[in-house]
């Protein structure tokens, strides 16, 4: 038997005796009246995975009072960039990092054969 086997019948078994004992914690909440004489053990039920319900929280959000409102479009219109201006610091940012590593790559070249023939 493979050791797989022998933890899922471990996990089974710990399972059966969860729900055995939710059910005598339910009858002796419950009272006499409805107390099973055997308990009910049902038949497992799987679901696949693509079956399986996402179950999100509901986010609502609380409206705002007028002078937050403002306040915050204020503040939000104080640090807005314009698109064409954010395209531009991108494009200016990728040739800085691109003329610098090629300075680093000739640096260690140099380094390199400075290293080779003067060493």
């Amino acid at each position: 038997m493979s050791d797989r086997l022998q933890e899922l019948r471990r996990q089974r078994a710990l399972v059966q005796e969860h729900l055995a004992w939710l059910d005598r914690e339910v009858a002796a909440l419950a009272g006499p009246q409805s107390a099973p004489s055997e308990p009910r053990v049902d038949p497992p039920v799987v679901l696949p995975a693509a079956t399986v319900p996402l179950i999100l929280p509901a986010v609502v959000a609380a409206p705002l009072a007028p002078e937050i409102a403002a306040v915050a479009d204020s503040i939000i219109d104080e640090y807005r960039v314009p698109p064409e201006t954010l395209k531009t610091d991108v494009k200016k940012g990728c040739f800085v990092y691109f003329f610098a590593a090629l300075a680093l790559v000739a640096l260690g070249v140099f380094g390199f054969y400075f290293a080779l023939h003067h060493g």
